[in-house]
């Protein structure tokens, strides 16, 4: 079975790595190498790093540039904890410059990226949302879910689930918003990165089993199965195991990486056979129209493409995006041509479901 060449790397995308002393595949062969061993890690330095840097880059990025405001707010989920919550909205000096005083405006959910154990709100906008801000008046809900290790599968979840059921339950009281503007529930969009969109797709599963309606699901480089679980036989050439993690290891954002966070979250393998930590092997019968956004450099690669195909199988509309030659967060480098071809694709894809 012939497989196209995703992983090649893209000119451009080794101009500006090499530019950057950001580590292209290598042509010489390497020694072998073991998965990153998480356990080691001190989480709390990372994500205070990642915080900061975050900080610095909103302070250049604001939202009221781009016509937006945001406020924060909390859910209390089942268990006593509080979930922080950013929504975000038009401004009405927006609104009424382009005659719009009143709205009823489409609701993205969104959860962030980062392995499950690190990211936030900012995450999202400097990898996702801010294409979206200038092309489209939505309500935002971006959801700040608590992290692994400190807290073990499903919470991560089961947060974004008590957030959306928060939502549907008494919109007002958690978005706050304006007097001039409303949330439209039906046209409610679940959206997420990496991990994020992991949350994404299995919440999109949760809801069609509850009878939540949604208007559409956008998947962004997904997480959605366990390596150790890949349903080789059915999406990927029998004589490999996973050609993307293999093709992508010890590469920039590769393999070594992804599979430390999997032993990590899932010490035990068989929880990684659980639909909420593997949505490729879940039923995806009677979900939600889905976009689907992947890098040919990602050891996530064959599972995003392989969750398009088992979607179109199942007759649920899917349009399917694969960047070649490009690693997992190209789109963080929004001078990449990849990821201008992938703000496009994101906007002309949102603008026809928003018609």
């Amino acid at each position: 079975m012939s497989t196209p060449d995703y992983f090649t790397s893209d000119p451009d995308w080794e101009a500006f790595a090499t530019k950057n002393d950001i580590p292209l595949p290598s042509t010489t062969p390497r020694p072998p190498s073991a998965p990153i061993d998480f356990t080691q890690l001190d989480f709390a330095l990372i994500r205070a790093d990642e915080a900061t840097s975050h900080a610095e880059w909103a302070e250049t990025h604001s939202l009221e540039e781009v016509g937006y405001s945001a406020k924060s707010t909390t859910v209390r989920a089942r268990d006593g904890a509080d979930i922080d919550v950013k929504v975000s909205f038009p401004l009405s000096d927006r609104l009424h410059a382009r005659g719009k005083d009143k709205m009823s405006l489409p609701v993205l959910l969104v959860t962030h990226g980062g392995g499950w154990i690190q990211g936030n709100h900012t995450l999202e906008e400097l990898w996702f949302l801010y294409p979206l801000y200038k092309r489209f008046d939505l309500v935002i809900v971006s959801v700040e879910y608590r992290l692994a290790p400190e807290n073990r599968f499903p919470i991560w979840i089961d947060d974004t689930e008590n957030v959306l059921d928060a939502l549907l339950d008494s919109p007002e009281s958690l978005l706050g918003l304006d007097a001039n503007l409303k949330a439209d529930l039906n046209r409610l969009i679940l959206a997420g990165s990496s991990a994020g969109a992991g949350i994404s797709a299995a919440l999109s599963q949760i809801c069609r089993d509850k009878g939540i309606p949604i208007n559409g699901v956008i998947l962004n480089v997904p997480m959605i199965c366990d390596p150790r679980h890949f349903p080789v036989a059915e999406y990927g050439p029998s004589e490999e195991h996973l050609r993307s993690y293999t093709q992508c290891k010890d590469i920039f954002m590769g393999s070594d990486g992804m599979i430390g966070v999997w032993n990590l979250i899932h010490p035990d393998p068989s929880s990684g056979l659980n639909s909420k930590a593997s949505p490729l092997l879940g039923d995806v019968e009677s979900l939600p129209r889905h976009l689907i956004f992947v890098a040919g450099q990602d050891p996530l690669r064959d599972e995003g493409i392989a969750y398009a195909r088992k979607l179109a199988e199942g007759n649920v509309p899917v349009s399917l995006h694969v960047y070649k030659g490009v690693p997992h967060n190209f789109g963080h480098y929004w001078e990449l041509q990849a990821t201008m071809r992938f703000w496009e694709d994101l906007r002309a894809t949102l603008e026809k479901w928003l018609l």
